[in-house]
């Protein structure tokens, strides 16, 4: 009896140790403002320098077909931490709610799911916009272990205080490589939250018990700010060139949005419409936005080096994606704020070291960002989340990337952006809507992206009543074809140059049906 006993013990000893060990995996949740899938290794950009994230892209479930919700950082980023679609947290640009606690202020969000189960959630950087939520969502969202760690989004020395650039280019739309003489790595925002994050990182470590730690990066989002030697890595003649500098064929005015640059060291503006920027500034635009990435690849390196000089990365879930995509001259369009393939788009790279045979591969499935909260829950083992929270966990990707179970929902994303054009015969001009008192005709651009096609439907909007007029007739609507994309989708100059809703009307039908059913509940 007594080795029976002694056999029992040692046999709920190690139960014990099993089970505790799948509760205390910990979260690294790192999202990159303004970066699209602009990688070597994750996304076959192969002029790019991005040494650390190509390793991590080694190591990660890399999913080439990431979408999000709304391709601007307030809404998108309310989106996910919410995990909550834009038209349920009523975060749009310029229209609705700032921040997603005026509609649902017992929310629980992502970490503060995390939180609630006895993890140790603490941030720093860009997680939330600046004041949307307020204050960082501290106390809910955060443990009281520390202050959140709130960036600075800098700007380029004296650009802001003698020029007023004014329309739609705003002071931050601008470009800077930096001499390290006067400017070491620590004068960067992204440099000392780095540096933070890895103390973070000692600290929740030597406390023990697992933990939730963000750290949101700024570049590569404007100003275009780096040390210099991060801009001399490119030669801006091996730069790729943007092959279609024109809107899409038979696209409506009021898909675009002309917002531009100016020089800051005297101001002058360039803006797309109604010609696009000259060559020259074209590719000194691509040439900072792509030195911003390697600089930014720079201090996320750093972050993930101390997990491995820690010995914790086998359990740690390292989710690192982009907020929204970008368009770099493509489509005559720049920045964000358009429900086009590349404003939509976002890299996304999980690594799970307890699922051996995801590391190092590709998924064409169809994710979102508001699939974030649930897929993080199920991959580290926290109880469900609630029912309330919106998207598709897609954990069971990780075992089986090329198809899943989950298959029949994961056939589509949709993302949406507004607009509200003050002038009616430039409607690419002047469209961005006005959060207080807008009173002009207002349009939401809902979008689906299937396996083939992308479909987008303007349809007017009820300023009063907050939602599209769906028993009317779609304001303009815009069709691209996507078949066959699996194969080049990478290549940015191959991406929706024609609209062909007026040769497909059956299949405009279909795809309008399945959004009004998907948005008009």
């Amino acid at each position: 009896l007594y080795y029976i006993a002694i056999m029992i013990f040692i046999f709920l000893l190690l139960i014990s140790t099993t089970v505790t060990a799948e509760v205390t995996k910990n979260v690294l949740f790192i999202p990159v403002d303004d970066l699209r899938p602009e990688l070597f290794e994750a996304y076959d950009q192969t002029y790019m320098h991005t040494p650390n994230l190509d390793k991590l892209a080694k190591e990660s479930l890399v999913f080439q077909r990431a979408y999000c919700q709304h391709a601007l950082c307030i809404p998108s980023r309310n989106s996910f931490m919410t995990g909550k679609r834009p038209d349920t947290t009523k975060v749009w640009d310029g229209l609705g709610e700032h921040d997603f606690r005026i509609t649902g202020p017992d929310w629980i969000t992502l970490p503060e799911h995390f939180k609630n189960h006895g993890y140790t959630t603490l941030g720093g950087g860009k997680t939330y916009h600046s004041g949307s939520p307020p204050n960082w969502d501290e106390p809910k969202s955060w443990s009281n272990d520390q202050p959140y760690f709130p960036t600075s989004p800098q700007h380029c020395p004296k650009s802001s205080e003698a020029i007023d650039v004014g329309g739609q280019v705003t002071s931050s739309d601008t470009w800077c490589p930096l001499d390290e003489t006067q400017y070491p790595d620590e004068y960067y925002s992204d440099y000392k939250l780095a540096n933070h994050t890895i103390e973070t990182l000692k600290y929740v470590n030597d406390k023990g018990g697992p933990w939730f730690v963000a750290a949101g990066f700024r570049r590569p989002h404007v100003p275009w700010i780096m040390p210099r030697r991060y801009w001399d890595m490119y030669n801006k003649d091996e730069i790729p060139t943007v092959a279609h500098r024109s809107r899409p064929k038979n696209s409506p005015d009021i898909a675009f949005h002309n917002q531009g640059v100016y020089l800051y060291t005297n101001g002058t503006k360039y803006l797309p419409m109604p010609n696009p920027f000259p060559l020259q500034i074209e590719q000194d635009v691509r040439h900072a936005y792509m030195a911003s990435v390697s600089w930014v690849d720079s201090q996320i390196g750093r972050v993930l080096q101390t997990l491995d000089d820690m010995g914790i990365s086998d359990n740690t879930l390292v989710v690192l994606f982009g907020d929204h995509g970008y368009q770099l001259g493509e489509h005559d369009s720049w920045h964000k704020q358009t429900n086009w393939e590349l404003s939509a788009r976002v890299p996304l790279m999980i690594r799970a070291p307890w699922k051996p045979d995801s590391q190092g591969k590709r998924s064409y499935e169809l994710v979102e960002l508001v699939d974030l909260y649930k897929t993080i829950s199920d991959l580290v083992g926290t109880p469900k989340p609630t029912d309330d929270i919106e998207g598709t966990s897609f954990a069971t990707l990780f075992d089986s990337f090329d198809s899943n179970e989950l298959s029949a929902k994961l056939n589509a994303s949709f993302t949406q952006y507004p607009r509200c054009p003050h002038n009616a015969s430039t409607q690419w001009d002047n469209n961005t809507c006005l959060r207080e008192g807008e009173k002009g005709p207002a349009f939401m651009g809902y979008s689906i992206r299937t396996s083939e096609w992308r479909y987008t439907a303007w349809m007017k909007w009820d300023i009063e009543e907050r939602k599209a007029k769906w028993n009317e007739a779609p304001y303009a609507v815009e069709l691209y074809d996507h078949t066959g994309s699996a194969e080049i989708e990478n290549d940015f100059n191959q991406c929706e140059t024609h609209n062909i809703a007026d040769m497909k009307k059956d299949l405009v039908d279909q795809l309008h049906k399945d959004l009004k059913e998907f948005f008009d509940v």
